[in-house]
């Protein structure tokens, strides 16, 4: 059985590829498979890929109209054959023991997922800030903890259940069999279908494990969707609606309708300087349905008065 699956989601990345799938192809681990799913790009990306193809029979290339990463992912998913699957943005790239170092780990420790640290590379500037996801939940327990035992655990971290593991794909190696089971796959949202994910499937991991290390690079573009100013800053109410959905769909949205509206309150606060003037109260207003109303209350007292 294949070890990791790769999924790499490519749309008109011509600047970035090769650099991508070279940090691939050469892993330490050599037992993956890597799914390339052409997203309708009309650049040089297909024929790039198409090259590679020729010299690895692990890639696997998929083509589909322009439908977004997250369709893109789902596909990945649904033909993945590796006992765990990963995720990687074509204009990004991972160091080369990231993959065996990650599933030694799972296995090591019997986890339905693997986190790692990741370095955030704003390429504008060729500025790096390192993120600290292990020293950040290590804080948060009060104490170093190896591994979390979801239902040993979840009482001391479910007020984070939210906002803290509605983060990045692309620095975890999840448990295929989990992700196939139980349904979990990317909603059709433009922004934060990662966060989607990412919540859907640690509701269902009984263990998760934090490591120390760095193995993957995020290149911030300024192309990158999630730092984009116009026009798509509204998106992120679809996204507020698809979590909601799941929550609901898994009978947990009672239990932490708080969690879940602390996150629309945090969200706010990150797209809010990014609206114009004069459509914020709009934007306020398809945020109201997501948000209770004390804390709506709130919002309308402090940012739009």
């Amino acid at each position: 059985m294949v070890k990791v699956s790769v999924i790499v989601p490519v749309y008109n990345v011509e600047k970035y590829l090769k650099r991508c799938l070279d940090s691939i192809v050469n892993q330490t681990l050599i037992d993956i498979e890597i799914i390339c799913i052409d997203d309708g790009s009309n650049d040089n990306s297909l024929e790039i890929l198409n090259e590679y193809i020729k010299n690895d029979t692990r890639i696997k290339l998929i083509q589909q109209e322009n439908s977004g990463q997250g369709v893109a992912r789902n596909k990945g998913i649904d033909i993945a054959q590796g006992e765990f699957i990963a995720f990687v943005d074509a204009d990004d790239y991972i160091e080369p023991n990231m993959y065996q170092d990650l599933y030694n780990a799972a296995k090591k420790y019997d986890v339905d997922c693997v986190h790692c640290n990741y370095d955030v590379i704003y390429t504008e500037n060729n500025t790096i800030t390192t993120s600290s996801l292990a020293d950040a939940m290590n804080i948060r327990m009060g104490k170093k903890i190896i591994y979390y035992d979801m239902p040993m655990y979840i009482e001391d971290i479910k007020a984070n259940i939210i906002t803290l593991f509605a983060g990045p794909i692309w620095n975890k190696i999840y448990k295929s069999k989990i992700i196939k089971e139980c349904h979990i796959y990317f909603p059709s949202c433009k922004m934060q279908e990662d966060s989607c994910f990412n919540v859907n499937a640690h509701l269902f991991f009984n263990r998760v494990l934090f490591v120390e290390q760095k193995y993957y690079n995020y290149c911030v573009t300024s192309k990158s969707i999630s730092t984009g100013i116009d026009g798509v800053h509204f998106d992120i109410i679809d996204a507020f609606k698809a979590l909601k959905q799941i929550l609901e769909d898994i009978d947990f949205y009672q239990k932490y309708e708080n969690y879940y509206q602390d996150y629309v309150y945090l969200m706010f606060l990150i797209h809010l300087p990014h609206i114009p003037e004069e459509q914020k109260y709009v934007f306020m207003e398809q945020i109201k349905p997501y948000i209770g109303s004390d804390k709506y209350d709130k919002l309308i007292s402090n940012y739009l008065q």
